[in-house]
C-alpha cells in the first residue's frame, strides 16, 4: 500500500492581510477562509486507506453512569472515549490510581468483542493531572520520582491548594520523553493492543497572544512571557513526538492529526484546537459558509471538486466532516441513543423510538445531502461523523447533572438506505474527484452508484450506474 506522508502534500496556507480589511471583510466573514498555519504536522494513519462509508464514521461520546453501548460503539469506523466514560464507578473512591486509565481500556476490550474492525481511542489530558479530567496521570502526581514533571514557583517551591503537582512542566525534557513514551505510549494508552489511537486535551499552549489561557495558570505561577514560550515549545514538541511514535511504533493515530483544525486568530468563532469541516446546508453548498463556534464552515463544492485547492482543503488531508452543519441548532433533536444504564436515563437523553423519553427528529437534518457532499469531497483517508457533544447519563459529581448527549448509528443515519449501499470496488470511487457536470450540479462515479448533489434545488441523488447516461460538464 502507499499511504501519503506529509511531505506528499504538506502545504501551509497563508491569509492575504488585504482580504481581512476593506471591502472585502464582509465577504471573507461569510465563508469559510483557508486553513491557516497548521500547529501540528500532515500525518496519516498508519493503517491502510478505508473507503467503506460505515467504516469511514466517527463518534467521541462518553456515559457517565456506566459503559457506553458497546454495540452502537462498534457501528463506528473510529470511537474516541471521553475521560468521564463510566465515571460514577469510580468518582467517589478515587484511591486507584488511574481508574478511568483502567476503565477506557475495558471499555475498549468491550468494543473490540464485538468488532476488532472499529478503531478504539481513548482520552489523554495534555496539561496535567487536575482534578478531575487529568486523572490518567494521578499515578505520578503523588510520588516524589516526579517531583520535577510539574509546575512550581520561579524559586522552586510547590504551587498552593489544588495547583500543586496538578500541571506538567514541558520545560523539563525528561517529562517530554515521559509524556510521550509512557503517558501516550504506555500500555493504558496506544501501548495497549486493544488501543488504536488517543486525543490529547488542551494541548494548545498557555497564555500566548494569540492563544489565551483560561485558566489562572500563567498568574498563579508566576511565568514570564519567555518561559510561557518555553512551556508552549515543550508541549507542542511532546505532542508531536507522541504523534509519530503513536504512527511508527504502535499502530496507532491521535485525532489532533485529523483536519482541518481551528487556529487562533485565523478561524474566529471556531476556537483554537477545534477539528473538522461542518457538513454543507443549502446555502453553504456551492461556495461555502462561515466557520462558526463548532466547525470550519464547509468549503463548498465549487472549491472541493478542483485538483488543488479541493485537494488541500479535503481529498489529500486526514479529513474530518460533521454530521451537523450547526452543532448547537441541531443536537438538541438529534436522533439516537444515550444511556439507559440507570433508572432515569433514557428519559432524559435518549428518543422515544429508542425507548427512551426525548421528541427527537426522524432523521438527521438534510442527511442525504450531508452523505453525498461527503463522498464528493472525501480522499483515501476521510471521516463523517460527531465531534464533541458531551456526555450521555447522570454526572453523580454534579448532583445527577445530564448533558442528554446521544448518537445514531451510522447504518440508520438515512431513512432511505444511503449509508448501506454498495458502491462497488470496495467504495473506491471512478473519479478521482468530483465534477460539476451543469451549473450547481456535483457528481462523482463510483463502480456502482453515481453520487450527485445537486446545490441549486438541495437534492442528492445515488443511483445504479450508467455511464451511457452521465451527464457532461
Amino acid at each position: 500500500k502507499h499511504v501519503p506522508t506529509g511531505a506528499d502534500i504538506h502545504r501551509m496556507l497563508w491569509v492575504d492581510k488585504a482580504l481581512l480589511t476593506g471591502c472585502f471583510a464582509v465577504v471573507v466573514l461569510a465563508q469559510s477562509k483557508p486553513p491557516g498555519p497548521k500547529r501540528f504536522p500532515t500525518l496519516f494513519p498508519p493503517w491502510p486507506p478505508q473507503w467503506d462509508l460505515q467504516r469511514s464514521t466517527i463518534v467521541q461520546p462518553c456515559n457517565y453512569s456506566g459503559w457506553f453501548d458497546p454495540t452502537l460503539a462498534a457501528s463506528f469506523g473510529i470511537i474516541s472515549f471521553d475521560w468521564a466514560n463510566n465515571m460514577n464507578s469510580w468518582w467517589s473512591n478515587q484511591s486507584i490510581p488511574k481508574p478511568d486509565a483502567l476503565d477506557l481500556v475495558e471499555q475498549a476490550r468491550l468494543v473490540k468483542e464485538i468488532s476488532n474492525e472499529t478503531k478504539v481511542w481513548v482520552y489523554r489530558q495534555g496539561q496535567g493531572p487536575q482534578t478531575p479530567d487529568g486523572v490518567q496521570a494521578r499515578e505520578v502526581m503523588n510520588n516524589p520520582k516526579y517531583d520535577g514533571f510539574f509546575l512550581k514557583y520561579p524559586n522552586g517551591t510547590d504551587l498552593p491548594g489544588h495547583w500543586n503537582h496538578s500541571i506538567f512542566d514541558f520545560r523539563n525534557d525528561t517529562l517530554v520523553e515521559w509524556f510521550a513514551q509512557e503517558y501516550i505510549g504506555g500500555d493504558m494508552c496506544v501501548g495497549s493492543p486493544l488501543i488504536d489511537g488517543f486525543f490529547a486535551d488542551d494541548v494548545y499552549g498557555l497564555g500566548s497572544p494569540d492563544n489565551p489561557d483560561h485558566s489562572p495558570v500563567v498568574n498563579v505561577s508566576q511565568l514570564t512571557p519567555e518561559e510561557v514560550e518555553k512551556w508552549n515549545e515543550g508541549q507542542l514538541k511532546a505532542l508531536v513526538l507522541a504523534q509519530n511514535l503513536a504512527v511508527k511504533e504502535h499502530n496507532a493515530w491521535n485525532w489532533q492529526n485529523m483536519e482541518p483544525m481551528c487556529t487562533p486568530g485565523h478561524d474566529e468563532p471556531c476556537p483554537n484546537g477545534w477539528v473538522g469541516m461542518n457538513a454543507p446546508n443549502k446555502k453553504s453548498c456551492l461556495n461555502g459558509g462561515a466557520d462558526q463556534p463548532h466547525g470550519k464552515g464547509f468549503a463548498g463544492l465549487r472549491v472541493l471538486c478542483t485538483e488543488k485547492e479541493g485537494g488541500e482543503r479535503a481529498r489529500n488531508i486526514p479529513w474530518l466532516m460533521h454530521i451537523w452543519n450547526n452543532r448547537d441548532t441541531e443536537k438538541g433533536r438529534f436522533p439516537g441513543q444515550g444511556s439507559c444504564t440507570e433508572s432515569g436515563d433514557c428519559e432524559y437523553d435518549t428518543c422515544k423510538a429508542d425507548g427512551g423519553g426525548v421528541d427527537c427528529a426522524s432523521s438527521i437534518t438534510d442527511i442525504r445531502q450531508r452523505i453525498a457532499a461527503f463522498l464528493l469531497a472525501r480522499g483515501e483517508y476521510a471521516w463523517m461523523g460527531y465531534n464533541w457533544m458531551g456526555c450521555a447519563g447522570a454526572d453523580h459529581s454534579r448532583g445527577g447533572h445530564v448533558a442528554g448527549a446521544r448518537w445514531q448509528r451510522p447504518s440508520d443515519w438515512d431513512p432511505l438506505g444511503a449509508m448501506k449501499l454498495d458502491f462497488g470496488n470496495g467504495g473506491i470511487p471512478s473519479d478521482p474527484i468530483c465534477r460539476e457536470v451543469s451549473d450547481g450540479i456535483f457528481e462523482r462515479r463510483f463502480e456502482k452508484i453515481v453520487v450527485r448533489l445537486d446545490c441549486n434545488e438541495w437534492k442528492a441523488s445515488f443511483t445504479a450506474r450508467d455511464d451511457n447516461t452521465r451527464s457532461s460538464a
